[in-house]
Order: structure tokens, then C-alpha cells, then sequence
């Protein structure tokens, strides 16, 4: 790949982790069941996985006037992802607490 092609494939990866990252931040977490928030898990670790990819590429043929527009875009998106994931954990954890005491519940009654 060409260094444009690279910084246009970089752009483009963090512009959809920001979009996500925006999304699930004005999503409620409380409305949202657990396959989503896993599905939207993987989807933005296979995101920054592509990114690591494109970056190491990137790395073998820099372009330094443009490298500036991209690490504003991956201080956005690290902001955004501060904020979301805070509450996504929690989410998640409480629900996986909820789980388990149906399933105490449930097994107790079996008894």
C-alpha cells in the first residue's frame, strides 16, 4: 500500500471507532442486552486490531503533515473510549450478577 492509501484506511477505521464509541455513549446501557454490547466489544477490538495493522504500516513510510489529522482522530476516539467503557463494564457486570442469582434461584427451587 501506498503511505496515502494507508493514512485514507487509517482515517477511515478511526472515524467508524469514533462513530461507535459516540453511539454507545448516548446508547442506555440498560436497553442494550448482552450479545449487543459483546457484538459492539468485538467489533471495535477487530477495529483496532485493523488499526494496529494499518499503523505498522504506516510506520515503514511515514508522512509527517498528515500523521498530525490522525493522532487528533485517535485522542478523540481514547476519549471516547475512556467514557464508554466505564459504564459498559459496569453494565455488564450487573448483568452477569443478575444472571447468576436467577440462576441460584432457580437451582434453589429445584431443591
Amino acid at each position: 500500500m501506498v503511505g496515502q492509501e494507508i493514512l485514507l484506511e487509517i482515517d477511515n477505521t478511526l472515524d467508524q471507532l469514533i462513530r461507535n464509541a459516540e453511539a454507545m455513549e448516548a446508547a442506555s446501557m440498560r436497553e442494550l442486552s448482552e450479545v449487543e454490547l459483546a457484538a459492539f466489544e468485538k467489533t471495535q477490538e477487530s477495529l483496532i486490531h485493523h488499526l494496529l495493522v494499518m499503523d505498522e504500516k504506516l510506520a515503514k513510510k511515514p508522512i509527517a503533515h498528515i500523521q498530525k489529522h490522525i493522532e487528533k482522530k485517535r485522542a478523540t476516539f481514547t476519549a471516547l473510549q475512556t467514557r464508554y467503557q466505564k459504564p459498559l463494564f459496569h453494565q455488564l457486570h450487573r448483568k452477569s450478577e443478575m444472571l447468576s442469582k436467577r440462576r441460584s434461584k432457580r437451582f434453589l427451587a429445584i431443591l
